[in-house]
């Protein structure tokens, strides 16, 4: 394969993400009563098409995909969490090599419930992988640990993990891992 068509991937698969994150926002905010889940599918595959309509046909199609999956499960898991509505995100200012640098995490929401625990102004990050996420866990706790340290606030980090069942029929599932950070410690639900 050529650089320029794993470059492509690789940006298709993050502008995927962000239309993923721009769904569960829109369906969160002043619309969660009026708003389907359905909805909400056509808002993300809306958003990834325009954003990738300079993209070749193949890399667009492979990553619509689990578009819809993923959008559900990212309303589950917002919804098993017990979250009401989101606030506005405030970015952070970060000192990475003496430069400063402005982040802003994906989602802010002034309470929320796991496991039994009601958390408050927590600041929400989420990942989609469609493999192990082991590779890339430590780097995004660190990100997240960055987050916590610089908000005083429990940091989220929300995977929506998805695969592809073996079936003749293109057919994917997904399922949502957490891991809460805070006080430099993290835990997994």
């Amino acid at each position: 394969m050529n650089k320029k068509y794993i470059k492509n991937h690789a940006l298709a698969s993050m502008i995927r993400g962000k239309s993923i994150e721009e769904a569960i926002r829109f369906s969160f905010s002043n619309h969660r009563d009026r708003m389907s889940v359905r909805a909400a599918q056509e808002y993300a595959n809306d958003l990834y098409y325009l954003r990738t309509k300079s993209f070749s046909p193949k890399i667009v199609k492979t990553n619509a995909f689990p578009i819809n999956i993923l959008v559900k499960t990212g309303i589950n898991a917002f919804a098993f969490l017990k979250i009401k509505n989101l606030s506005n995100n405030n970015s952070y200012k970060l000192n990475y090599f003496n430069k400063n640098k402005y982040v802003y995490p994906d989602f802010k929401t002034p309470k929320l419930q796991i496991d039994g625990e009601s958390i408050n102004n927590c600041c929400i990050e989420l990942k989609i992988s469609n493999k192990r996420i082991k590779n890339s866990l430590k780097k995004h706790i660190k990100q997240c640990l960055n987050y916590s340290i610089k908000s005083r606030k429990p940091v989220l980090l929300l995977y929506l993990v998805y695969y592809r069942t073996k079936s003749k029929y293109i057919i994917y599932r997904s399922f949502p891992k957490f891991f809460l950070i805070k006080k430099n410690k993290w835990q997994t639900f």
